[in-house]
């Protein structure tokens, strides 16, 4: 094979094998003298020298121009100048092979000098297709971007705006201007800034994820809940291309979880924070100072018969009395202090980081001061104090619970030491406490023990000195504590409602008793029972009455029920309504303890009350002070006058018996006639074995 043979071979394998369409024609007319294999596979066989005329390859090779016959003339004049550019048209589409349209690009390339034109094409179809479906994909993207309820924006590697949503700028209230080009924390919120901020650059410098939740704030000022979700977006060899992210208004959400808050963690009377959150932050502060080796201190307030306002004037008017006080316990507490409502009528309040006691006294003393001016309850003017007690750590306890149970001890020393005042917890109080605690688990057992009892002192017709009654004392005799003295448990019993199972037991004890004398040939002798003052506000006292005399078969007439000036001064109108109610049924009652109450001759006068006992203490020394003589004197006089009988309790000695004899008292009881007795020695005076 020769050079040029060699040469034509080889030249005509690389033509036959290039990627791209070529073909030759002649200028003067058209006619393709040469057309490589993609050429022919991309136009078809006419390529082969069916043309013979430039029109009409041209316009098979550009089918679709806009104007096919002005880019005909331009090409023709060019040729007849020998003026001829290389030429190079884009986006053709033509009829191809198979039939189908096929879109190419075209490059001609004339050698007038060898009449000849070279042309190259592309078949670009698949490369436009891609395009247009990436156009149409970009126009969906902004279209569902633009009415996605979710803000959408992307952002620049370096973080900056390159666009926003229409939800996004409905969200911030800002206008795609004013943010292109603008770092992304445009709209953060200042107070959230800072931490946001140091969030997304540990996240961005780590090409990772970022989502948080904070606050956008509005041009108007207004803050906007937001959660903020941004993902890096990298090319296939890892470099940084920018962010894309979704912003999402949770204000709602938030104002939700805020009401939740408000409910789990906050009293919804007073709205200061209520026990679950206390005991939280009371944890932590006693672990700062724990750190910090300072002192902690718990003030627990109680308010002072705050079951008055709400038995007189009702739950509404309490509620509105909690409110004020909490309003102005506010303003007695410091910056980082915690004032807590606890329940009921109790506050507590929490003075972190103190640097000794004396800080927590002057608090306390500000408290005090606050509750002094009166409160304003809907037209009544209301009065109310506290007692507070105060437990300090670590001294008074290293835990939650031991502190805020010292705090309550402290706060009980303080009612029982004449209410309205603070105390500071001590290790007496706690002894106290326990003791206390013992006497109450003991009292709650006592009658399915059978270790109450009653004893019996007689009542005497002090001029005849006969017997004409007896008073039933209840009696404790424990297991564990020993014999208990009244004055050691029966005010317990008041004070944790113990009293209504006791009090009823007494009752129904006392009047089987009696009952049972009476069918033995007892004569029919009358039994003073006490009734404490929760015994008597009990809506349906009479009715328990009524049911225990109809159990036991005694006669009403039989039955006295001894009740304090106190109780009788309380709510007038039910008051009343109950005394007449057992009066009516035969019931007798008397006034016990006449003399130590605050009682109004006025009001007495309506009651009806059959019998007054002058108290011990004017009893006592009657002999030797004038004025207890006075008053004794006088009550017996009043009793007589409102057609009552006065009798008088611990008559002790003769004198006394005398002098009593001497100012015409008519009944007596006491030690110096007979010391309470059990059942079995009562019977002897009734004389009945």
């Amino acid at each position: 094979m020769s050079s040029s043979e060699f040469h034509k071979s080889y030249l005509g394998i690389i033509l036959e094998s290039l990627p791209v369409g070529l073909s030759l024609s002649a200028m003067d007319n058209g006619q393709v003298v040469y057309a490589n294999a993609r050429f022919r596979e991309i136009y078809g066989d006419w390529c082969k020298g069916e043309f013979t005329d430039l029109e009409t390859l041209l316009e098979k090779l550009a089918l679709d121009q806009g104007d096919p016959e002005l880019l005909q003339k331009r090409i023709l004049e060019n040729l007849e100048s020998h003026n001829l550019p290389l030429a190079q048209v884009s986006e053709i589409r033509i009829p191809g092979a198979d039939g189908n349209p096929r879109i190419v690009s075209v490059r001609s390339i004339p050698l007038p000098d060898l009449n000849l034109n070279i042309s190259t094409v592309q078949d670009v179809t698949e490369q436009k297709l891609i395009e247009q479906n990436l156009r149409q994909s970009e126009r969906r993207y902004q279209l569902m971007a633009e009415t996605s309820p979710v803000g959408i924006y992307r952002l620049s590697p370096g973080g900056s705006y390159r666009h926003v949503n229409k939800a996004w700028r409905e969200i911030t209230g800002l206008i795609e201007s004013q943010v292109l080009g603008m770092g992304w924390d445009i709209a953060l919120h200042p107070e959230d800034k800072d931490e946001v901020m140091h969030l997304w650059e540990v996240a961005s410098d780590l090409q990772r994820p970022f989502k948080t939740e904070c606050r956008f704030r509005r041009p108007e000022g207004r803050s906007v809940w937001v959660f903020l979700q941004t993902d890096p977006i990298v090319d296939s060899q890892g470099h940084l291309e920018g962010f894309v992210g979704s912003v999402t208004d949770i204000s709602l959400r938030k104002r939700s979880e805020e009401e939740i808050r408000q409910l789990a963690y906050y009293d919804t009377l007073t709205k200061l924070p209520n026990r679950s959150f206390f005991m939280e932050q009371l944890e932590r502060a006693m672990a700062a100072a724990h750190r910090g080796n300072t002192n902690a201190a718990l003030l627990f307030c109680d308010l002072d018969s705050f079951k008055d306002v709400n038995d007189s004037l009702g739950h509404d008017m309490g509620d509105l009395l909690l409110q004020q006080i909490a309003s102005r316990l506010n303003s007695c507490i410091r910056r980082g202090d915690t004032l807590s409502r606890l329940g009921g009528d109790e506050f507590v309040l929490l003075l972190p980081n103190i640097a000794d006691a004396r800080e927590a006294a002057t608090v306390a003393r500000k408290i005090q001061q606050s509750l002094v001016p009166a409160f304003d309850l809907g037209g009544h003017q209301v009065y109310s104090r506290a007692s507070i007690g105060i437990a300090v750590y670590p001294e008074d306890g290293t835990d939650v619970q031991t502190l805020l149970k010292h705090a309550d001890t402290a706060m009980y020393a303080a009612k029982n030491a004449g209410r309205n005042r603070y105390r500071f917890f001590s290790e007496e109080m706690n002894r106290r406490n326990v003791a206390r605690m013992r006497v109450e688990a003991g009292l709650r057992q006592a009658i399915g023990r059978k270790e109450l009892s009653l004893a019996w002192q007689p009542q005497y017709d002090l001029n005849a000195g006969s017997l004409i009654g007896v008073e039933a004392l209840l009696r404790w005799n424990s297991a564990e504590l020993g014999v208990m003295p009244p004055a050691s448990f029966i005010p317990l019993a008041e004070e944790t409602g113990l009293i209504h199972e006791i009090g009823a037991w007494v009752l129904e004890e006392a009047c089987q008793q009696m009952q049972q004398w009476r069918r033995r040939g007892s004569p029919p002798l009358r039994v003073a029972v006490n009734l404490s003052a929760s015994q008597f506000r009990e809506p349906d006292i009479a009715d328990q009455v009524r049911d225990v005399l109809d159990r036991t078969g005694l006669d009403p007439a039989q039955l006295e029920l001894e009740i304090t000036e106190s109780v009788l001064m309380g709510d007038g109108g039910a008051t009343l309504r109950t005394l007449k109610a057992l009066r009516e049924d035969g019931v007798g009652l008397a006034i016990d303890d006449f003399g130590t109450g605050y009682s109004s001759l006025a009001y007495l006068k309506k009651l009806p009350v059959g019998r007054i006992k002058i108290a011990r203490e004017f009893v006592r020394d009657i002999t030797t002070d004038p004025h207890d003589a006075a008053i004794a004197g006088t009550v017996i006089s009043m009793a007589r006058n409102l057609s009552m009988q006065a009798i008088a309790e611990g008559v002790e000695t003769r004198e006394q018996a005398d002098c009593l004899r001497a100012l015409q008292c008519p009944e007596v009881q006491g030690f110096f006639f007979c010391r309470p007795v059990h059942a079995d020695e009562f019977s002897k005076h009734l004389a009945l074995d």
